[in-house]
C-alpha cells in the first residue's frame, strides 16, 4: 500500500508543481489525523508497527534493557512525570492504557502499585507480563484489546486510582473515543496522567515533512532497508534504532493543543489541571472531582531538566 500511495506521488510530482503536491500531502496527513479516526489501512499499519516494535525492537534507550532507565523508572514517574509521593503508590490500582514494552508498568510495580496493563498487541502483553515476573506482592492484570473498545474487555464499573497514559493515545483508532475511556476508569478523586504529542513542539508544515519521511520508511519492503535506514540516520548508533523506528514507523501521530486538551478533561469532571513538565509536548496530570485529598501527596516544582533530554536524538 505505501509503495502505492508513493508512486502515485512520483507520478503526480512528475505532472504538477511542488505547491500542488504538497496540498496532496497536507490533505493525506489530515485525513489520517483525523480525531474520529481514519481509513483502517493506517490504522493497522501503526498498530502492526507497534507490535512488531515490542516483539522484534524490544532493546533500546529508555527501555528496561537499559540500565540507568530501568534504576530511575520508579524515581522519573515520581520526581519528572507525576509529581507525586512515593509512599502514594503502595497498594494503588493503576491502569496502564498501552503498555507497550511495560517500561512504566515496571516502575509502577515497583513502587507497590497494582497493575492493570492493557495493550492492543499480544507481543506488549508478553513483554509486560515478563517485566512484571519478579512482582509477587501486587496484583497483576494483562488485557488485550484497542483502547477505544475498552469497556468490552474490563467492566465499565470498575474505577482506577490512576489511569497513565504515556505516549499512546495520539497513536489510538479514534483519539476522542479513547481518551474518553482513559477518563471514565478514573475514580472519584483519583488521577489521569497523559502524555500526548503537542502542536506547539512541531509547527504544521515541520509537521508534514516528518509525514513525508514516514511514507518513505514504510515505502522500504524489507526490515533490512528499513534497519540500513535508521543505521544511517543514527550514524551507526544501534542503540537509538528502537526510538528511530518509534518516530517514523507509526503513520498515526496527532499533535493536540494543551487549550482544547485542558478543556477537555474539565468538561469531564476533572479540576487542578497541571503540566508537571516545562515542555512543548503535553505531560497532563488532572484530578478526578473536586476532592482535596490528594493535594498533600502533590508537587508543583518542576524539574529543571526533564529525563528525556538524556535521549535527544
Amino acid at each position: 500500500m505505501f509503495n502505492k500511495i508513493k508512486d502515485y506521488l512520483k507520478l503526480v510530482y512528475s505532472k504538477a508543481n511542488k505547491s500542488e503536491v504538497d496540498a496532496l500531502y497536507s490533505l493525506l496527513y489530515d485525513i489520517v489525523h483525523d480525531l474520529d479516526g481514519p481509513p483502517k489501512i493506517f490504522v493497522k499499519q501503526t498498530q502492526q508497527t507497534f507490535g512488531f516494535q515490542w516483539a522484534e525492537l524490544s532493546e533500546g534507550e529508555a527501555m528496561l534493557s537499559d540500565a540507568w532507565f530501568k534504576e530511575n523508572v520508579a524515581t522519573l514517574i515520581t520526581e519528572h512525570e507525576l509529581l507525586i509521593d512515593r509512599n502514594w503508590f503502595k497498594g494503588k490500582n493503576v491502569l496502564d492504557l498501552g503498555c507497550g514494552g511495560g517500561r512504566w508498568s515496571y516502575g509502577l510495580a515497583s513502587l507497590g502499585a497494582n497493575i492493570t496493563a492493557v495493550d492492543v498487541n499480544q507481543s506488549a502483553l508478553d513483554a509486560t507480563q515478563k517485566a512484571l515476573a519478579g512482582f509477587e506482592n501486587i496484583k497483576k492484570r494483562f488485557i488485550k484489546s484497542p483502547l477505544e473498545d475498552l469497556p468490552m474487555a474490563l467492566e465499565p464499573s470498575e474505577k482506577f486510582d490512576l489511569v497513565w497514559s504515556w505516549g499512546v493515545i495520539h497513536h489510538c483508532e479514534s483519539f476522542n473515543k479513547s481518551l474518553e475511556n482513559a477518563m471514565r476508569y478514573v475514580k472519584e478523586s483519583g488521577l489521569i496522567y497523559l502524555y500526548l504529542y503537542g502542536r506547539e513542539s512541531v509547527p504544521y508544515a515541520s509537521d508534514i515533512a516528518k509525514f513525508k519521511k514516514r511514507l518513505y520508511y514504510n515505502s522500504l519492503k524489507t526490515w533490512k532497508e528499513k534497519k540500513d535506514y535508521l543505521l544511517s540516520l543514527a550514524k551507526g548508533d544501534k542503540a537509538k534504532i528502537h526510538q528511530l523506528h518509534d518516530m517514523l514507523a507509526p503513520i498515526i501521530n496527532r499533535r493536540l493543543e494543551y487549550d482544547d486538551m485542558k478543556t477537555r478533561l474539565e468538561t469531564n469532571g476533572f479540576h487542578n489541571t497541571f503540566r508537571t513538565v516545562n515542555h512543548t509536548e503535553l505531560f497532563m496530570r488532572a484530578i478526578k472531582g473536586k476532592s482535596s485529598e490528594l493535594e498533600g501527596s502533590l508537587h508543583y516544582q518542576r524539574i529543571p531538566d526533564h529525563w528525556l533530554k538524556r535521549y535527544t536524538i
